[in-house]
């Protein structure tokens, strides 16, 4: 049993591959064709990219968590709606390049924007690819998160997300290699391939990763009485709580600083350092992510002994400083001082990341889809502001000064006073203080329903 057991742990650290591999693609490589290729303008292309994060902003993650909390599916809480968002993911994912192809305003002047924004088919068309593909990441990640909060035991919470995240770096990393070198012959109908193969190759690992590992009727079994609220008593438990707000501020900020770089790093490189598609595939997600995935691993492993608050100062500190080196290289057009900001900013991001996901699924005061569902809702608002609004500033700031470097240090400067302002804000979150206010909001509630 207990082979068993830590076999289907093993395996649920597998579902993160086949999400690095997508976003990956999506965040790095269609990004920078869409940009650099297709002449769209970074503030469409990112804001494009960014609406895979907007539903989370109108609720789904907290509906989703809600739902997988109270509502089984053939007896399965997170199973059914894993499954949903992981194959809503695939379809648009596969769709996405042919749909980039499709739109024709690349190129046009901001003067001409709207009319062109409103008359391209294509451009919808893409836009509701996303938002599919947002659905589905926001189900499928909520509930895959409230799995690993409810089969793990708090002390191993680390040691899984840290593994799960590392695999996803690394998928992440090996597919963005292999894709640079094939697309060396670059055509729109190999970017193509790539989403094909890589859709399928994303559904088998979905598949093997999540299937089996939950227990059929396992909630009933234990009797767990804490999900039995309604949605709109969810949403009142988690407005009227300081606590809770104060924590889900905390995972906005911290968030915010770990991602509002991954869309720009590959257009950073193409337009400040000449780099083309397979130079910038081979650079950044290696050189960062490659030092990110190995510290992302080692601090999964030591959480237990170091505590997630320590983890997460190194983490906001080492990525703050690798900023301002890139800053540094960026002005100097120095690329060897650019790999040394690289490998700092890695060693933050990985450290800061898996202190901060352990953190949030720590946080659940036994109401794992709620909270999970409003830690999960902080986190898409944070990527989808970090990632819009990096399009904004690159495209505001170059074309004020003409200038692409200074753009795209604008953007590394608010990195660096989000880490600094995570780090002010980290002494005053307590887990202990979370789960006694929640349990008073709880007995509020109870006494209010049957007032």
């Amino acid at each position: 049993m207990k082979i068993v057991k830590t076999f289907n742990l093993v395996r649920l650290c597998m579902f993160q591959m086949g999400f690095g591999l997508m976003l990956g693609f999506i965040q790095d490589i269609l990004n920078r064709v869409m940009i650099k290729e297709l002449l769209l303008p970074a503030t469409i292309a990112l804001g494009l990219i960014s609406l895979k994060e907007l539903l989370a902003i109108f609720g789904v993650k907290v509906w989703i968590g809600n739902m997988s909390d109270r509502f089984s599916v053939f007896g399965y809480h997170r199973t059914p709606y894993i499954l949903l968002g992981l194959l809503s993911c695939v379809v648009a994912f596969v769709l996405s390049p042919t749909a980039a192809y499709e739109v024709k305003i690349g190129g046009t002047a901001f003067a001409e924007m709207l009319p062109a924004l409103l008359s391209d088919v294509g451009l919808w068309k893409l836009a509701l690819i996303f938002l599919l593909f947002g659905f589905g990441l926001q189900v499928a990640t909520t509930a895959y998160y409230a799995l690993i909060a409810d089969v793990v035991p708090e002390k191993h919470i680390g040691k899984i997300t840290g593994a799960s995240w590392t695999l996803m770096v690394l998928t992440a990393i090996i597919s963005n290699w292999n894709i640079g070198n094939y697309l060396k012959v670059f055509t729109p109908e190999r970017l193509t391939q790539v989403a094909e193969i890589g859709g399928l190759i994303t559904l088998c690992f979905g598949l093997v990763a999540v299937l089996g590992v939950e227990n059929r009727n396992a909630e009933a079994a234990q009797g767990k009485g804490k999900h039995s609220i309604s949605f709109a008593q969810s949403v009142r438990l988690l407005s009227s709580s300081p606590r809770t707000l104060q924590f889900a501020f905390y995972i906005f900020i911290s968030i915010f600083a770990l991602f509002a770089n991954e869309v720009v790093m590959d257009p950073f490189g193409a337009e400040v350092f000449g780099m083309p598609v397979s130079e910038t595939t081979k650079l950044f997600k290696p050189m960062m992510g490659g030092t990110q995935l190995i510290f992302m691993l080692v601090t999964g492993f030591l959480l237990s002994r170091i505590g997630f608050k320590r983890g997460a100062y190194f983490g906001n500190t080492a990525s703050a400083v690798g900023f301002a080196v890139i800053i540094a290289a960026g002005f100097m057009h120095d690329q060897s001082l650019l790999r040394i900001g690289l490998v700092v900013t890695g060693m933050g991001l990985g450290a800061a990341s898996v202190s901060n996901i352990s953190m949030m699924m720590n946080m659940t005061a036994g109401r794992s889809g709620i909270y999970i569902g409003l830690w999960g809702t902080a986190q898409s608002l944070a990527i989808f502001i970090g990632h819009s609004g990096a399009g904004v500033i690159r495209d505001v700031i170059y074309t004020l000064s003409g200038n692409h470097m200074l753009a795209y240090a604008v953007i590394f400067v608010i990195e660096i006073l989000a880490f600094t302002a995570s780090s002010l804000l980290l002494p005053h979150i307590s887990k202990e203080a979370f789960e006694a206010e929640s349990e008073a909001k709880m007995a509020e509630l109870a006494l209010a329903s049957k007032g």
